[in-house]
């Protein structure tokens, strides 16, 4: 059995995404994990051509993410995602960064939470998934089903007191 969600994304760290640290900006870490989500939504079958053509898509509804690690430039990264949950309209989904160093040792950079929801872009509002991508999102929760809740799911901003 694989423990680990699939990758769905790779790419290495490019000079603009870079900031006066000399290593990636936070910004950045957002704009992969979105390049991800659209490679992911793009495999559930709602692609831009498919949101072109039937003027349904998805939103972004909320954002968590930490930052574990820094990256560098041309730092090989790719992405890992695991549904969490589904309903007909909504997504919970758990991305995570994996880096490698030179040495080819890969660290977890970047986590990120994340709730999505299906769009009907004729009324700007909330739609039942196609019925086509419903049965990915289902076969997709099948595949995952034996990986275990990662512990970062549900956190809250804090300082932990003493």
């Amino acid at each position: 059995m694989n423990t680990r969600a699939p990758i769905i994304f790779r790419t290495r760290i490019k000079p603009e995404w870079l900031d006066y640290n000399n290593h990636m900006n936070v910004a950045y870490y957002v704009l992969i994990f979105d390049l991800a989500g659209v490679e992911l939504v793009s495999q559930l079958g709602l692609s831009e051509a498919v949101t072109e053509k039937t003027g349904i898509s998805w939103m972004v509804l909320e954002n968590h993410i930490t930052y574990n690690n820094e990256v560098v430039l041309d730092q090989p990264v790719e992405i890992r995602c695991q549904l969490i949950d589904h309903d007909n309209k909504r997504l919970h989904l758990y991305f995570e960064m994996y880096a490698y160093t030179e040495q080819g040792v890969e660290y977890l950079a970047s986590t990120l939470e994340q709730m999505a929801m299906c769009v009907d872009l004729n009324s700007r509002s909330s739609c039942e998934f196609p019925p086509e991508v419903d049965e990915q999102i289902n076969a997709m929760a099948k595949l995952q089903s034996e990986l275990t809740t990662p512990a970062n799911i549900g956190r809250k901003i804090g300082i932990r007191r003493r």
